[in-house]
C-alpha cells in the first residue's frame, strides 16, 4: 500500500486546515484527562435508632448498624419516554477544555435540532474511561451509547463497535479518510477520528543558549549531533526531554517513531509499530542502539516512571527543567490555556527542531503522522440510528473548522475557511507566533499517514503491551538489554 505525501503549507498550517492524504492508517489515540464519571454510591455505615411508644413498659432497643456494600453501577439516567431518546457520551480530554468546546457545540447543536434527543456527557481521563469502557464492555451492560476512541482497533474486532459504514457522508471527508478507517477483518467503519496528529520536537531557546548549544540552519542536527546536544543540556542540569511515562504507553517512544519513519518510511515503520515484522534488523538495532546512547547521556527526567502527560507538559513550559519535548500536534490543546489551570504562559515562546536525521535515513524530513483521537459507537446503544446520524452531523465542514480552530490541528473534514471559519474562538491572536514556527520549520516535511493494519492479523493485542514494557519503560530505564528487548518483541509478534 502507499500513501500520498501531504505538506503543510503556510495558509493550511496558520489555520491548522490539515491536508488531504490517502493511505490507509490506524485510527488511535492521543491524548488523556482526569476521569470525571457520574458518583458511584459508595459504603455507608448508617446507625438507626428506632424509637417505641411506652404503653406500660420502657422499651429501649439498642441502635442497628446497617452496611449498605459498595455497588458499581452505570450512570443512573431517567427512564426515557416514548418522546425523548437519552444517550450518553463518554468523552476523555477532561483537563482539556478547548477540546471539550468541540464536543460540546456539536451535542448543543445537535440536540436543537433534534429535541427529542438528550446526550450527556462526563469527561473522563484517557486511563480511567478506557478501563471503564473494557469493564462495562466485558460485563456486557453498563456502556455507553458513544465514547471517546481509546480502542477501536482493539474493540471492533471484538464485535463491541457499531458499524458506521453507510452512516458517515463520503464527500465531507478529505481524499482517503474513509477508506484508511475501514477494516477488512470485520468489515466495516468503527471509529470516527477528527483530527490528524503530527509528531514535533520542540526546544528551549534559554537552555540552549545557557548549554552552548546552537541549532544549524536545517533545524536539524544529526543522529550522533544530538546527543552531544543531550549530554550538553543534562551537565548544566536540566534533563533532554521532558517525556515521562506515568500514564501513557508511548511518550518514551515518540523517538523510535520518528527515527524509524526517516530510515524505513511510515508504512514499514507502522509494521514495527504494530508487531508485523521483525525487530531483529540492523535498522531496529540502530534506532535502539542510539535511544541507550541518548539515555545514557540524560535524556529522561528523574520522574520519568510517574510523572503524567499534563505534568511533563508543566515541566517543559512552566517548571522548564527540560530542554526539548517530543511531542504531537495536540500540544497546544494542553498548553495553550489559562496559567491558573496548568496552561504555558504566552510569554513562553519555544523553538522547534526536525527531528534528528538519522544515519542511512531516506526520508530525511519525513514527519510520523497519524490519526488524533476520535469517536465511537457503541454496538449495544438502543438508538443505534441516532448515534449514526449524530456522527453523520458532526462530518459538517463547520465541525472541521471549529475542530482545527479550537484544537490547532488538521481536521479530516474538508471545510472552506473564508466560509466556515469560527470567528468567536478567544485569544487566538496570542498564538500567532506558534503558527508562524509551525510553518517556518515543518511547513515543507512530508507528513504521510500512518497506514491501517490493524485488520491484517487479529491476533495483535498482546504485542502492545510488550511494546510498552520494552520500549516505553524497560530500555529507558536500562531494565532490559538490546538482545532482551528484541527477543521479548519477536516473540510477541502477531500470530498468522
Amino acid at each position: 500500500m502507499s500513501s500520498k505525501d501531504t505538506r503543510l503549507s503556510r495558509r493550511e498550517m496558520l489555520r491548522v486546515a490539515g491536508a488531504a492524504i490517502v493511505g490507509t492508517v490506524v485510527a488511535s489515540c492521543g491524548a488523556a484527562p482526569t476521569a470525571t464519571p457520574a458518583p458511584t454510591p459508595t459504603a455507608r455505615v448508617v446507625e438507626v435508632t428506632k424509637v417505641v411508644e411506652k404503653p406500660v413498659t420502657q422499651v429501649v432497643e439498642k441502635p442497628v448498624t446497617q452496611v449498605v456494600e459498595k455497588v458499581v453501577t452505570a450512570t443512573p439516567l431517567p427512564k426515557p419516554t416514548a418522546s425523548k431518546k437519552i444517550l450518553t457520551f463518554w468523552s476523555m480530554w477532561s483537563t482539556q477544555p478547548l477540546n471539550q468546546q468541540f464536543v460540546n457545540t456539536v451535542v448543543a447543536d445537535y440536540m436543537k435540532a433534534h429535541p427529542d434527543v438528550t446526550i450527556q456527557v462526563p469527561y473522563w481521563e484517557k486511563s480511567a474511561l478506557e478501563a471503564a469502557l473494557k469493564a462495562a464492555l466485558t460485563a456486557g451492560e453498563g456502556a455507553p451509547d458513544i465514547a471517546g476512541d481509546v480502542g477501536s482497533q482493539i474493540f471492533g474486532p471484538a464485535g463491541w463497535l457499531l458499524d458506521l459504514s453507510g452512516a458517515l457522508p463520503a464527500a465531507a471527508f478529505k481524499p482517503g479518510i474513509l477508506e484508511a478507517i475501514t477494516l477488512t477483518q470485520p468489515k466495516g467503519i468503527f471509529s470516527y477520528p477528527i483530527g490528524i496528529q503530527l509528531l514535533y520536537l520542540f526546544y528551549n531557546p534559554r537552555i540552549f543558549d545557557e548549554a552552548g548549544i546552537k541549532v544549524p540552519n536545517s533545524n536539524q542536527f544529526t543522529q550522533d549531533e544530538f546527543v552531544d546536544v543531550i549530554k550538553k543540556v543534562a551537565a548544566r542540569g536540566y534533563s533532554g526531554f521532558a517525556n515521562a511515562v506515568g500514564d501513557r504507553n508511548y511518550p518514551a517512544i515518540y523517538p523510535i517513531w520518528a527515527a524509524l519513519v526517516q530510515l524505513v518510511g511510515i508504512e514499514e515503520e507502522a509494521r514495527y509499530d504494530g508487531g508485523l515484522t521483525s525487530w531483529n534488523t540492523p535498522v531496529a538495532r540502530q534506532v535502539l542502539t542510539w535511544m541507550n546512547q541518548l539515555r545514557d547521556a540524560g535524556a529522561w527526567p528523574k520522574s520519568f516512571a510517574t510523572m503524567g502527560i499534563d505534568a511533563f507538559h508543566t515541566y517543559f513550559h512552566t517548571q522548564q527543567k527540560a530542554a526539548m519535548i517530543y511531542i504531537g500536534s495536540f500540544y497546544p490543546a494542553r498548553a495553550f490555556k489559562p496559567v491558573s489551570e496548568g496552561g504555558q504562559s504566552p510569554d513562553f515562546h519555544f523553538g522547534a527542531l526536525i527531528p534528528p536525521l538519522m544515519n542511512g535515513a531516506k526520508y530525511p524530513k519525513n514527519l510520523w503522522s497519524n490519526f488524533d483521537s476520535g469517536f465511537m459507537g457503541i454496538k449495544s446503544t438502543k438508538y443505534p440510528d441516532v448515534v449514526r446520524d449524530f456522527f453523520a452531523f458532526m462530518s459538517q465542514p463547520k465541525y472541521g473548522a471549529l475542530w482545527s480552530a479550537l484544537t490547532t490541528q488538521p481536521s479530516t473534514l474538508k471545510y472552506d475557511v473564508a466560509k466556515d471559519w469560527p470567528t468567536n474562538v478567544k485569544d487566538s491572536d496570542q498564538w500567532k507566533w506558534y503558527w508562524e514556527l509551525i510553518t517556518k520549520v515543518y511547513g515543507d516535511c512530508p507528513a504521510p499517514l500512518k497506514p491501517n493494519l490493524a485488520s491484517e492479523n487479529a491476533e495483535c493485542a498482546g504485542f502492545v503491551d510488550v511494546r510498552t514494557a520494552v520500549l516505553n519503560s524497560g530500555l529507558p530505564q536500562n531494565l532490559i538489554t538490546i538482545d532482551e528487548a528484541i527477543k521479548k518483541l519477536d516473540a510477541a509478534l502477531c500470530k498468522k
